[in-house]
Parts: C-alpha cells; sequence; structure tokens
C-alpha cells in the first residue's frame, strides 16, 4: 500500500457513503484510479465490508451486554461459539484466551432482553460459568470517535510514506 492508499481510506472512513468522484478530488486523483485503488483493496482483503456506525438508542435498544463465558476444561470453544452465536441479539463474539473462552456482545432493550439473553446464555454447551456486564452504550459497531481515530491514523501513514519518498 502507498500514500494514496492510505489516503483514501482515511476518506471512506470519514464518511462510508462518500462517492469515488468525491474522494478523488480530496486526494487529487481520478475518480477511476480512485475505484480501482478501492476494488483492489477490497480484492486483498484491506477492505472487507463496509459499515455504517449506528446509535441503536434511537430505534429500542438501551445498551449492550458483555457476555464472558468460561468453559469447562478440554471442551470444544466451537460447539460453544456456534451456540452462542445463534442467540437472539448477539452480534459480536469472540474466542479468547485467559480466563474466560468466549466474549460476546449483545444488544438488549429492556431488563426482559438482559433476562431472556442470560436463559439462553446459561444453555451453552459445557459451560462452567457465564458473567454479564451491561453499558448504556448502544453504538455499533463501537463509540462514534473510531472512525476519527482510523482516520488520523491512515492520515499519519500517508504523510510518513510522502515524508519516506
Amino acid at each position: 500500500m502507498d500514500k494514496l492508499d492510505y489516503l483514501i481510506l482515511a476518506e471512506i472512513h470519514k464518511d462510508g457513503a462518500i462517492s469515488f468522484v468525491d474522494i478523488a478530488k480530496k486526494v487529487s486523483s481520478t475518480p477511476i484510479t480512485v475505484k480501482r485503488r478501492y476494488d483492489k483493496m477490497k480484492k486483498n482483503g484491506t477492505i472487507y465490508g463496509c459499515r455504517i456506525s449506528l446509535d441503536l438508542g434511537r430505534v429500542g435498544y438501551q445498551g449492550k451486554a458483555f457476555l464472558l463465558f468460561k468453559l469447562k476444561p478440554n471442551s470444544q470453544k466451537s460447539e460453544a461459539a456456534a451456540f452462542i452465536k445463534r442467540i437472539k441479539d448477539v452480534f459480536v463474539l469472540i474466542e479468547v484466551n485467559g480466563p474466560y473462552d468466549i466474549v460476546a456482545i449483545a444488544l438488549v432493550s429492556d431488563l426482559i432482553s438482559i433476562q431472556t439473553i442470560m436463559t439462553e446464555a446459561r444453555k451453552t454447551p459445557s459451560l462452567e460459568k457465564v458473567e454479564f456486564y451491561c453499558i448504556k452504550d448502544a453504538s455499533i459497531p463501537i463509540g462514534g470517535n473510531f472512525n476519527e481515530v482510523l482516520n488520523q491514523r491512515c492520515q499519519t501513514i500517508a504523510e510518513t510514506l510522502q515524508k519516506s519518498n
């Protein structure tokens, strides 16, 4: 990747709905070049999808529940993970190493939804224990400043590459 690729990424992360024409203007290139670079980054896996950050609080969700799963020794994480993925409102699942084996994040709308999620979570195969923590933030995928942080990182890399040329 070169400076232009990082500048394109920075513009995409500022506004996921920006057109190739607008990106080209901002990075001093052509829309065809921007599209070609974008397609190349999608093909090689640098960009694996575009997503929108949402405030789901505006559509009825009140927060997120973080579920920490500890499985019985010698159990299959993949079997438990497959089960957890099917729990309603779970939108992130990560297999981890440490005191817990799996971390999941689910959207919650009220106390009943928390009870429902926990009831289902306790049915996980080979479960030793599950803990949960709730936060009021309902933004997806993460806090609203993520795009700003990533944009700044891409700008910094682009500037570093420019200085080294």
